[in-house]
């Protein structure tokens, strides 16, 4: 039975439905997934027995896909690798394109999204270098049993993890917290809206590796 005094990890491992929720509350469930519900409303003042009502709701509606906390660990690597890894590396150049196109063609605009090229080229630099070390590291490993020899690599994938995050608040700064202003073309209104949801991708991402697969493998030895 769900209680406040889960971690916001567990809450989205027992019940996926609880991502969407967490995030709309922006309730920081990837990296900041080792709160308890309670510690992480009190930080914002929000009553947590809502955010619990509002995520049984949401799992009551929703399909069951079950707990990736119970599959073996080379399906979710592999899930992992078709549902984020491969996405990120077709959208974050999508999305640079659509920043400068934005930048150029509002440049007389004062609320035009200053920089977020820039910072979506340095993001991109910064998942390119991650995905390939996950992939050429840290999987194989998982892969063929020896996961828990990756004690190193999983803590710099974490630091990662946690910078990742920080781009994502940049963006929010930048963007003015993802808002559209209303003389926005359909390139802007796209820009921003797929933003939004990069933003939950990596969330969930990041989870699924912080929350599931990182403690699983460091566990050993149960695949």
């Amino acid at each position: 039975m769900k209680n406040t005094q889960q971690t916001l990890g567990n809450l989205v491992a027992a019940s996926p439905a609880a991502a969407k929720v967490l995030h709309r509350y922006r309730l920081d469930y990837c990296c900041g997934g080792k709160q308890t519900l309670d510690e992480a409303c009190a930080a914002e003042n929000i009553d947590p027995e809502a955010v619990l009502r509002d995520i049984d709701a949401a799992g009551a509606g929703s399909a069951d896909v079950g707990r990736w906390d119970e599959r073996p660990l080379d399906e979710l690597v592999q899930h992992i690798l078709d549902r984020y890894h491969a996405p990120l590396r077709v959208e974050l150049p999508r999305l640079i394109e659509l920043a400068r196109r934005v930048e150029r063609a509002h440049a007389d605009k004062p609320d035009r999204p200053i920089g977020l090229s820039d910072l979506l080229t340095e993001v991109q630099a910064a998942v390119e270098s991650h995905l390939a070390k996950e992939e050429q590291i840290i999987f194989p490993l998982i892969v063929a049993g020896r996961g828990r020899t990756a004690h190193m690599p999983v803590q710099v994938m974490m630091q990662e993890h946690e910078d990742h995050g920080q781009n994502l608040q940049r963006i929010r700064q930048i963007t003015n917290d993802l808002t559209v202003p209303e003389h926005a073309c359909a390139s802007w209104r796209e820009l921003y809206r797929a933003l939004g949801e990069l933003e939950v991708e990596l969330m969930d991402h990041i989870h699924l590796e912080n929350n599931i697969l990182f403690p699983r493998v460091l566990a050993g030895p149960r695949r």
